[in-house]
């Protein structure tokens, strides 16, 4: 009777043990279920970024949009410019370029005063042929010219034309999207439009002409795709 009493207090036991041990398993269990449940919130703060990230591309696409407007407008505004009125449309012209004087500028007057570089239209008083975004072509004379600024001011009989404000350039910062509009090679690519950044301020350059030495200062450097004689 005694080792049966002994046998039934062993069995006791061991299923008490048990008991215990399948308690702490499932405490683990529940615990583990519980750190899954954090896991998916986690993934939840994934997807919202991932919202984030479309409302960025969003917003980029309508910076864009409003700067195509801004072209389109500036564009009316845009000159092409020639030395010779019938001849050099055409890239497969045998002018050359120093003949035809090929090249842009841009009204900055509703009464036909236009902004461009001299070896463009050549020295005060020049003569040049002047094409607006329209098509027309008007008779242009050089009224002011500067050879160290390689600037020169032309005016067309018209009125009423689209013009553009100039800015401060002092306001500048390095880093900055600049957009140049011009003919780079003729006719046929006219008002190509390229893109660029703002690249240093108040660069200085030498120039060698003629045995005579000469500087440029306060010069803004872009990688803007230019073609160096426009």
């Amino acid at each position: 009777m005694k080792k049966r009493k002994g046998s039934n207090r062993k069995k006791v036991i061991t299923i008490s043990m048990l008991l215990i041990l399948l308690w702490i398993f499932g405490f683990y269990l529940y615990i583990t279920y519980q750190k899954i449940e954090i896991q998916d919130n986690s993934y939840t703060a994934t997807k919202t970024k991932s919202t984030m990230q479309e409302q960025t591309v969003e917003n980029m696409q309508e910076e864009g949009q409003k700067v195509a407007d801004v072209l389109q407008e500036i564009n009316e505004a845009v000159v092409g410019i020639s030395k010779l009125k019938n001849t050099g449309n055409s890239i497969l012209s045998n002018s050359t370029e120093a003949e035809l004087g090929l090249g842009t500028g841009f009204l900055v007057t509703e009464d036909g005063y236009i902004l461009s570089n001299e070896h463009v239209t050549g020295s005060k008083y020049s003569k040049c042929y002047i094409t607006l975004e329209s098509g027309n072509t008007y008779d242009g004379t050089v009224v002011w010219s500067d050879t160290a600024l390689d600037l020169s001011i032309t005016k067309i009989d018209a009125k009423n034309l689209k013009y553009l404000s100039l800015g401060d350039s002092g306001n500048i910062r390095v880093g900055e999207n600049v957009y140049a509009i011009g003919n780079p090679i003729g006719y046929e690519f006219r008002r190509t439009v390229t893109s660029g950044i703002i690249s240093a301020k108040n660069r200085t350059i030498k120039i060698e002409e003629e045995n005579k030495s000469s500087y440029m200062t306060d010069l803004i450097q872009t990688d803007a795709t230019i073609n160096p004689r426009k």
